[in-house]
């Protein structure tokens, strides 16, 4: 009996609620499923895709393939705002017919390059000493003048890898005569320099430039132009070719005889009639990207011109950190 009664309640209770629902004007709301979002729609964004700030005196890292010239050392220039300290060897072997009567010459330098901004350096060159040995004047130890200036970055384009720059040095007397140095009132040099990558992995630079004395009876006046290609290997090794052209418009009138010859950018000898006279070298050599920031390389530069002046070859070895 009680189960019974039990029953028949549970069929009252379910008809009532069948009775209910065919009865209700409004159907019951149920929002329709929607579809997950795409996976890369709610992966967040990585730390890296974020602009960085540039840290001061920080180098422009927007190229990284590239690397500088090693030959022409003093005026052949990298486009890029960086910051570095480069170690500078060279070893000159002079021509037996030249007025030195051969011999050679060694120079050990240090060059510091500081990126104000990400398009302004401050440039200083030429700081170091000369060691050279001849037949005609024997051995003779001294500091070189030193060289500042400043180089403007004048168009960047990272999409396209494509650098333009322009800048000038003022080199003030400061080294030894002893070492063909302190003559005169010193000389100015004004340059522009582009760069380019192309193929991913081939990388060309070319330095335009004028050097000229403020006292013109002391130093030569010449136009010069340095070009640089190089192929990046195994992300980290780079073969290069250099070719480099001093064409003089004035010699100075110091009293050095015509045959001495000039310095082709490192020295300003201010050398007697050396208006028309043309050098043209060539260099090929390697470099080495040790570590990001750690850089090596040489080259071996000799004469392609009837013209040599103090180079019979020369060997240019340099060492660079950058930050």
């Amino acid at each position: 009996m009680t189960r019974f009664r039990f029953l028949s309640g549970l069929m009252v209770i379910t008809g009532l609620a069948g009775t209910a629902f065919a009865q209700s004007p409004t159907p019951l709301n149920l929002a329709p499923l929607t579809a997950p979002a795409p996976v890369e729609a709610r992966v967040p964004i990585s730390i890296d895709d974020a602009p960085v700030s540039r840290g001061l005196l920080e180098s422009d890292r927007a190229f990284p393939g590239f690397i500088g010239p090693i030959s022409n050392p003093v005026l052949s220039k990298d486009p890029r705002s960086i910051t570095d300290i480069r170690f500078l060897f060279i070893n000159d072997v002079i021509p037996s017919e030249n007025e030195l009567a051969g011999g050679n010459f060694q120079v050990y330098a240090a060059q510091i390059h500081l990126a104000i901004t990400e398009r302004l350096t401050l440039i200083a060159d030429k700081d170091g000493i000369a060691n050279i040995h001849s037949g005609a004047l024997g051995n003779s130890s001294g500091l070189l003048n030193m060289s500042y200036g400043l180089r403007y970055l004048l168009a960047r384009d990272v999409e396209n890898q494509f650098l333009w720059s322009a800048g000038f040095l003022v080199e003030p007397n400061m080294g030894y005569a002893a070492v063909f140095q302190n003559h005169g009132s010193g000389v100015m040099t004004t340059f522009t320099t582009v760069g380019k990558e192309f193929g991913g992995s081939w990388h060309f630079l070319n330095t335009f430039g004028y050097q000229f004395g403020f006292e013109d009876k002391y130093s030569s006046s010449f136009f010069y132009n340095s070009l640089h290609i190089d192929r990046q290997l195994f992300g980290w090794l780079y073969p290069l070719a250099e070719v480099n052209w001093f064409g003089y418009n004035s010699g100075g009138d110091w009293g050095q005889p015509n045959s001495l010859g000039e310095g082709d950018g490192l020295l300003n000898l201010g050398t007697t009639g050396m208006a028309g006279h043309n050098l043209v070298t060539l260099a090929l050599g390697m470099k080495a990207r040790l570590r990001t920031n750690v850089e090596t390389g040489f080259a071996w530069e000799f004469p392609l011109s009837n013209q040599k002046d103090l180079m019979d070859n020369r060997l240019i070895c340099e060492f660079i950190v950058r930050y």
